[in-house]
């Protein structure tokens, strides 16, 4: 019961973050609890130290694509003399985005990714003075993609704004096999560890899966949804006449192209000047993201339970290297890397009420699954984890999922510091997380 309440409370949260936005993982970041309401630390405890780690700030496209696809449509229509007078309004629009998204560069931070990593900052030390009034010192590491590189840089000069006692090194490195786990290659990424091996091979065979055709059977099924169709003709219908839609070789190409615009304008609201106007109907993009859950929930998420844990058993070195630091670690540890970082963490802690896959007789979907892009990896995304430590050295940690107080795996319930307490004891945890049977191995988060 208590796994289905936190399901539904991170899901209400998600909504009224992006009520009637339906963005998925282009959702721009808000924190999902007001810090008003996270539960009193236990009388007799000081925080010692905080681990982070985020998901870049917002953006635009990563790549041109379907912003010139989509000008390209626009302007046959025009010639065609096609264009609704919604259409014709698009393509002036159209156009601002793409000036914008030139100026900014494709893949780069935006100035909302910005200011979204900045308050993030902001709210850390907010919520631990004493910690940052204390002078700790602060580790940084990113995944070496400009992005990242940037976001980490945002926060931590905000960071030292807030906090100007910390001591920031002056410059940090990367690590793509904590931080970038999905897109290892032997010829380039050197597996010099037994820790580094096992994560190559495991990113080898998630790598493998997204070429699998048990993949690509559930992508299939999830392309043939006979709402997708209705849902592409509601929106080019709205920019196109009905004959020109008509003729058009692939309408559900071409409104992903307007998708594609649409969730990547939400990143440039500042370089923009003025709002993107809403050219997509609500009912059209909500059966859109629903098809694009489902992708990324079997590209990234929980997955197929037949497929065992391929999706997310490559972010065990990360989990190994956070609960390597409960017992003993002080101060800060900033980690900045991806949304194909931050699913797979979630997955591999087993957070409850989010980590649920799907067996192969029960497709994901919204009815079934409370698992949400938009919940999961927003823009600026993060799971952080606070230390806190008595005068007699005994420490708990809390958990902060997208700063909302969340729980660890269910087995590990009898970690809580009493019952319903998001504060867990450290030294059962780790048991739990590292039973002697393991060797010293994350168990999968089943």
């Amino acid at each position: 019961m208590r796994r289905v309440c936190v399901a539904l409370a991170l899901s209400g949260l998600a909504m009224s973050a992006a009520a009637g936005q339906a963005l998925g993982s282009k959702t721009p970041y808000a924190p999902r609890q007001e810090a008003a309401r996270y539960e009193a630390p236990p009388a007799g405890f000081a925080p010692v130290a905080v681990q982070l780690v985020a998901r870049h700030g917002s953006r635009g496209l990563t790549k041109p694509g379907s912003d010139e696809a989509a000008l390209k449509l626009w302007r046959e229509a025009e010639a065609a003399e096609a264009l609704t007078p919604l259409g014709r309004r698009f393509g002036a629009d159209l156009q601002r985005f793409i000036d914008a998204q030139r100026r900014l560069g494709y893949g780069n931070l935006s100035q909302l990714g910005v200011e979204e990593q900045e308050q993030l900052a902001r709210r850390l030390v907010a919520r631990l003075p004493s910690l940052f009034a204390a002078g700790p010192a602060v580790e940084v590491l990113s995944s070496g993609v400009d992005r990242a590189v940037d976001s980490s840089r945002s926060f931590v000069a905000e960071l030292q704004r807030a906090a100007p006692r910390a001591r920031v090194p002056a410059n940090w490195g990367s690590d793509r096999f904590l931080l970038y786990f999905h897109r290892l290659d032997p010829s380039r990424d050197r597996a010099d560890t037994p820790a580094r091996r096992a994560t190559l091979q495991r990113s080898a065979d998630y790598q493998a899966w997204l070429r699998s055709a048990e993949l690509a059977a559930q992508q299939r099924r999830i392309e043939a949804d006979p709402r997708l169709p209705a849902a592409a003709r509601e929106l080019l219908a709205g920019l196109y006449s009905a004959d020109f839609v008509d003729r058009l070789a692939d309408p559900l190409r071409a409104a992903g192209h307007v998708m594609d615009v649409r969730g990547a304008a939400a990143g440039l609201r500042r370089e923009l000047g003025e709002p993107f106007p809403a050219y997509v109907p609500e009912a059209a993009a909500a059966v859109f993201m629903a098809a694009d859950d489902a992708d990324d929930f079997y590209r990234k998420g929980p997955g197929l339970v037949e497929a065992g844990p391929v999706t997310y058993a490559m972010a065990t070195q990360l989990v190994d290297d956070m609960l390597g630091r409960l017992a003993q670690g002080e101060g800060a540890v900033l980690r900045f890397a991806h949304a194909e970082i931050i699913a797979p963490l979630v997955s591999a802690l087993g957070i409850a009420g989010v980590h649920q896959p799907q067996p192969l007789a029960q497709p994901y979907s919204h009815a079934n699954n409370p698992w949400r892009a938009e919940t999961v990896i927003p823009m600026a995304a993060n799971v952080q984890w606070e230390v806190w430590q008595a005068k007699d050295g005994e420490r708990v940690v809390r958990m902060l999922f997208n700063e909302a107080e969340a729980d660890f795996k269910p087995d590990c319930d009898a970690a809580r510091l009493k019952a319903g307490s998001h504060f867990y004891r450290v030294t059962a945890l780790l048991a739990c997380y590292r039973p002697a049977a393991g060797g010293g191995k994350v168990v999968e988060g089943r």
